[in-house]
């Protein structure tokens, strides 16, 4: 255990980075004398983000990202998952998880037997891995263009 006060001070800025080091920049020091003093201003600060915690409606209104990956998708949101209040069922995870997708990612894991949220995971990434073939038709084609092309090419 480190003794030294003033060490884990300085060296707890090192933890923090965009708008938590610019609140410890702005830290009145002289208020600052121990860890705890610097720890209770810290929770002060930034208790709202445990008292918002996650709910299930924030679940429903996620989606993924067109640079993320199934994988990453599935792992940002099972983080949230996991911090909901009370607790989700593997069964209701599912439901959730297949309702954040659009066509055709949704038609197809509403179809899925998948019991378990890490097999529904599986049947995503080969519904991604599909469409990248271009077996199934990509959502965000029409009629052979992107819509970042359609865009270029109408002039907008």
């Amino acid at each position: 255990m480190v003794d030294n006060e003033k060490l884990l001070i300085h060296f707890f800025q090192d933890s923090l980075s965009d708008a938590a080091l610019t609140w410890y920049m702005w830290l009145d020091n002289t208020k600052v004398k121990k860890w705890k003093d610097l720890a209770d201003a810290f929770m002060r600060q930034y208790k709202f983000n445990i008292d918002m915690g996650a709910d299930r409606l924030s679940l429903q209104a996620m989606e993924k990202d067109n640079k993320e990956s199934i994988k990453e998708y599935a792992r940002r949101w099972s983080e949230v998952a996991a911090r909901v209040n009370p607790s989700i069922l593997e069964k209701e995870m599912i439901s959730l998880f297949s309702n954040t997708f659009k066509a055709p990612y949704f038609e197809y894991l509403v179809r899925s037997s998948a019991q378990h949220f890490t097999d529904l995971v599986v049947i995503a990434e080969r519904i991604e891995q599909v469409i990248g073939l271009g077996k199934i038709a990509d959502p965000t084609e029409k009629n052979g263009f992107t819509e970042k092309e359609k865009d270029i090419e109408g002039g907008c």
